[in-house]
């Protein structure tokens, strides 16, 4: 099922703030004694600060290898949804701590922890809380300028985090918890992210209708790339534009309906298509990405199509470009050999130059 996530009108009623170092420096923590008094004008910036960077469409859940109930993060969102007011000061410690015990890596850099708690989140419009669970880790450095008691400017420099990007962040939405919440998260693509993500919070993406399409549209690209061969590349064009103009043209995704559009009748690349396809869901550890006929997210293709490449390259200096899958099915574009002068070919019909 798709989340419809608005954030526009939430509001922050409780927040708390500890310093975590990197656990291989032996750098430790420091952990808060109290909430912060949060005033108006904190409010302000701290919100700005805290909500502009997410992705709210790319949606993730709470995972575990082996059991949901494992996942420490879960259980600690689990408690303070339970009640806020008993648990909030106590699980952001264990969090806390947590996120310490998985900083272990000498490229992790320390920070500070700001852990909120949020209200009037709307999720598929329904009234829903949150937990915000950001990290500072970067800090510029600033001129201060004052006036002294002779009315003259001096200079000087401070060192603060920057608020215009969260370095570290995701929202857990109170909806959803049999399957491990919903969460979006900043900063999952960073080259030392990947213990935020797979070893702190251990989060994967939903596999709604935009997760199905973005899957399906990368498969396809894949095996375009791998599955035919160099003197083949025409067809591999030809694949990648049906492809392509399957996912543009149709509303709602069906595995047999798209092999039958795309391969025809050529049953031993279907069966090629299918065993790169068990090989793509297996190295992701995805399920079966097509199990179910599935809405096509039309601003994913839109984004995704930019990668499916449609030229080919040839060693005269020229590139042939193929617009559209039509072009090959209506036979304006074949290939040969040249005995005379021992050359491929391809021969292009048009009716007019633009």
């Amino acid at each position: 099922m798709e989340q419809n996530i608005h954030i526009d009108e939430v509001t922050m009623n409780k927040l708390v703030l500890h310093k975590v170092g990197n656990k291989s420096q032996d750098e430790g923590i420091r952990v808060a004694k109290k909430l912060f008094n949060l005033t108006e004008d904190l409010l302000d910036v701290l919100m700005s600060y805290f909500l502009s960077g997410f992705k709210l469409e790319e949606n993730y859940e709470f995972n575990h290898e082996v059991d949901l109930s494992m996942n420490e993060i879960y259980n600690y969102c689990s408690y303070i949804f339970e009640d806020v007011e008993a648990n909030f000061y106590d699980q952001s410690v264990n969090i806390l701590k947590h996120l310490y015990e998985k900083s272990n890596h000498v490229k992790v850099k320390g920070g500070e922890l700001y852990i909120a708690y949020f209200q009037d989140c709307i999720v598929n419009d329904e009234m829903v809380d949150a937990i915000g669970i950001f990290k500072a880790e970067n800090k510029d450095t600033y001129i201060k300028l004052q006036l002294d008691e002779e009315e003259e400017w001096t200079l000087d420099f401070e060192e603060g985090t920057d608020i215009s990007k969260l370095d570290k962040g995701c929202l857990v939405f109170n909806t959803n918890k049999e399957t491990g919440y919903r969460v979006v998260s900043v900063d999952l693509k960073s080259a030392d992210a990947k213990y935020w993500k797979d070893e702190f919070l251990m989060i994967t993406e939903v596999q709604d209708n935009r997760f199905q399409t973005k899957s399906y549209l990368e498969m396809c690209k894949e095996f375009g790339k791998n599955a035919f061969k160099e003197e083949d590349k025409h067809e591999r064009v030809d694949f990648l534009n049906r492809s392509k103009d399957y996912f543009e043209h149709y509303k709602e995704f069906d595995e047999k309906e798209f092999k039958e559009v795309i391969f025809e009748d050529n049953y031993e690349k279907i069966d090629s298509f299918e065993a790169h396809k068990q090989d793509f869901q297996e190295k992701l550890g995805i399920e079966d990405t097509a199990e179910e006929p599935f809405f096509i997210d039309k601003p994913v293709v839109k984004k995704a199509k930019r990668g499916f490449k449609n030229n080919i390259q040839l060693d005269t200096q020229m590139e042939i470009k193929i617009l559209s899958s039509q072009a090959q099915a209506d036979g304006f574009l074949e290939r040969g050999y040249d005995e005379e002068k021992e050359m491929k070919y391809y021969k292009i019909y048009f009716n007019n130059e633009k």
